[in-house]
């Protein structure tokens, strides 16, 4: 693998973190109705991480898509 795949593998991991800890919080809220300043301080950086890590991991894919297609003869 070359650094670019390492870099998108890893943006990908952390994407699916991310996932998992927004799907976490809608099971919490689903099953306890948390409420209050703190749980929607968590809400939206919960919110803050999966927007950067889904860019992140969009943009290292289209960077890869663009080197390997430019690459072509």
């Amino acid at each position: 693998m070359t650094t670019d795949a390492y870099r998108v593998a890893r943006a990908a991991g952390f994407l699916k973190a991310a996932f998992a800890v927004a799907v976490g919080m809608n099971l919490a809220e689903a099953v306890w109705d948390p409420s209050g300043l703190a749980w929607r301080a968590v809400r939206l950086a919960a919110a803050a991480l999966f927007t950067v890590a889904l860019v992140t991991y969009v943009a290292l894919r289209l960077l890869r898509w663009r080197r390997t297609r430019s690459d072509r003869p």
